[in-house]
Parts: C-alpha cells; sequence; structure tokens
C-alpha cells in the first residue's frame, strides 16, 4: 500500500482534494439553497392545522356583510396565515363607511384566529373616474386595528389643464 501511495502520490492528492471539494459543495448548497421538498412557507405553517376556520363562519361572514345595501360583491381567500378580503361597493358608498364595514370583519372572527392570522381587506368600486378607490386594509396577528392605506380625495382632471 505504501508503495501504491508514494507512487500515486500526486494523484491521490488530487483524489482527496477533489472529494473534499464535493462534501463542501453540498454542505455550501444545503447552507444557501432552500430545500425544494419544503413548502414555501418553511416552519411557520406547521401549527395551522390548529387554526382552521370552518366554511361556516366564512359563510356568515360573508351573508353579514352582504347585509350592506351598498355590497355588490364580497370574496375571501386564505393563502397561507393570511386571510384576504375583497368587498366591492357601489359608486354611491363614502370611504368612511366602507372602512367601517371592513372593520367590523374583525368583530365576526374568534380571538384565537385573530391572534393567528393576518387580515387584509380590499375595498373595490367599479367606476374608475372614482380614484379614492381601491382602498387597502392589513391587520397583523400582533395587532387589534385595521390598518388603512391613506385616504384620496377624488381628483378629475380637467380640460383646462391639458393648455
Amino acid at each position: 500500500m505504501k508503495k501504491f501511495v508514494k507512487r500515486h502520490r500526486y494523484t491521490c492528492i488530487l483524489v482527496f482534494i477533489f472529494a473534499l471539494l464535493v462534501i463542501l459543495g453540498l454542505k455550501v448548497k444545503q447552507i444557501l439553497v432552500p430545500d425544494e421538498g419544503k413548502a414555501t412557507y418553511g416552519e411557520r405553517l406547521k401549527d395551522i392545522n390548529k387554526h382552521k376556520i370552518s366554511d361556516d363562519v366564512f359563510e356568515k361572514i360573508d351573508e353579514t356583510l352582504k347585509k350592506d345595501s351598498n355590497v355588490k360583491d364580497v370574496s375571501h381567500r386564505i393563502q397561507g396565515k393570511t386571510i384576504n378580503y375583497q368587498i366591492n361597493f357601489d359608486d354611491k358608498e363614502a370611504v368612511k363607511d366602507a372602512k367601517a364595514l371592513g372593520d367590523s370583519i374583525l368583530e365576526l372572527f374568534d380571538e384565537d384566529t385573530l391572534k393567528y392570522y393576518s387580515i387584509q381587506v380590499f375595498l373595490t368600486k367599479d367606476n374608475a373616474e372614482l380614484n379614492n378607490f381601491p382602498i387597502i386594509g392589513m391587520k397583523h396577528p400582533e395587532s387589534k386595528t385595521i390598518s388603512w392605506t391613506k385616504d384620496r380625495e377624488i381628483v378629475v382632471e380637467s380640460e383646462d389643464n391639458e393648455e
């Protein structure tokens, strides 16, 4: 064995260095490249089965929101730990009233849900000229209220500005 190593010492050194580089390369890949087998959210969703929301809860919320005569359509979607609500209003709905209806969503969820999920509310109107909409609100699991985007006034471009 000693004769073989002496005769092929450079080859043995190159094989050893190559093996070492392969091992180091695999370790670096494990550190830098996320594991393809894991979910996008990683470990953040490990307890999501303990916080399932039944369809009955969403149906109740949708019915409650649709009781407002200015609400045209309500939809919801759960994405990870975020509940997204989109509420489409008639053009006559005021910003203040739309936000109040958006805030009422929080009263319809239990405390456990509010502490686990983020809630986003998208308030829209069909009329593009009423550019004070859309309004977006977000509630983080650690906050108590929804934070809304800044109110915008309706801006109508006049023909006088084109001169």
